[in-house]
């Protein structure tokens, strides 16, 4: 009787014992959460990751967690870096960027790393940005300052990626300080490119302006000529009909005179009296004087001339 009551004892013992062993064994993960299987016997590590959230029974054995969602390291206040431009320039540089562990490396993350590579990223992490900083000018880090951010998390994300079981999804540099004597000197630079701007924006204008001054002047002057043409032209038609008549008067008096002298049978001498008395018959340059003053007319033909009162 006293050994079957130590046997039953020593089964509840034991099933106890088991029990609490398989409720110590029940572990968690979460869905943000990836790890790895750790022996407490052994003091060994499985290589294969587990992944998927739930629960999980591992008999003298725990997950080694490491987060499975995109992470952010960030320097700032006392992590800053400390470093120099290509030209020269003391810059203090602000950066943070965002890393997410490769799953399938893991294994050969916690080999190498164990669970402090934390510290091995911020120190691999500020030696690659400072030296990436002094392949760019301190212009480039105030005008480019996103494309400076690019290069540096391609630099980043190839060597996490080779050495440190990681992906960089991102970089931003959030300061970028550099000494107050070159923010000055941009400020100047910015303020005379400013200035010079404008006055090529008022060189423009007066060039509009005087273009558009050059462009009313020869249409002043194309009016001017096109009115003096027209006014020549005019004067000269004038002339010509003037002319005209006064050609065609002599003509018809040059063939009145030969018809009168053809029919009279009148010489030289008596064709000029004729043409003498015709003209003051008609009132012409004799009547025309009045005022009882004596005029003359001068008559000629064949080379001989007359003096002629006319009172």
């Amino acid at each position: 009787m006293g050994l079957l009551a130590c046997a039953f004892g020593a089964i509840i013992a034991f099933l106890i014992i088991a029990a609490c062993i398989l409720v110590a064994s029940v572990t968690q993960l979460s869905p943000i959460e990836m790890g790895l299987k750790y022996n407490y016997i052994l003091e060994t590590v499985d290589p294969k990751p587990y992944t998927t959230n739930g629960l999980y029974v591992l008999p003298f054995a725990t997950l080694k967690r490491f987060p499975k969602t995109i992470q952010t390291l960030q320097f700032d206040d006392a992590d800053i870096l400390d470093g120099r431009t290509s030209d020269g320039l003391p810059l203090i540089l602000g950066a943070s960027f965002q890393y997410r562990l490769d799953p399938m490396n893991l294994y050969l993350l916690y080999h190498r790393f164990g669970e402090d590579y934390l510290r091995i990223y911020r120190r691999v992490a500020a030696h690659l940005v400072t030296e990436q900083a002094t392949k760019f000018t301190a212009y480039q880090f105030f005008n480019e300052k996103q494309a400076i951010a690019t290069q540096m998390r391609a630099v980043l994300d190839e060597y996490f990626q080779k050495h440190l079981f990681a992906l960089v999804e991102s970089f931003q540099i959030n300061e970028d300080d550099l000494p107050p004597a070159f923010y000055n000197a941009v400020l100047q630079a910015a303020t005379t490119k400013q200035n010079i701007t404008k006055m090529e924006k008022v060189l423009q204008a007066k060039q509009v302006t005087l273009s558009t001054r050059l462009l009313q002047a020869a249409s002043r002057a194309n009016q001017t000529v096109t009115l003096a043409l027209g006014t020549a032209a005019q004067i000269q038609q004038e002339g010509s009909a003037r002319a005209a008549i006064e050609a065609a008067y002599i003509d018809a008096d040059a063939t009145g005179y030969g018809k009168v002298r053809e029919a009279l049978g009148l010489d030289g001498p008596g064709l000029l009296n004729y043409i003498w008395n015709d003209v003051l018959g008609s009132g012409g340059a004799a009547s025309a004087g009045g005022g009882g003053i004596a005029k003359q007319l001068i008559v000629g033909g064949s080379g001989a001339a007359t003096f002629v009162n006319s009172n």
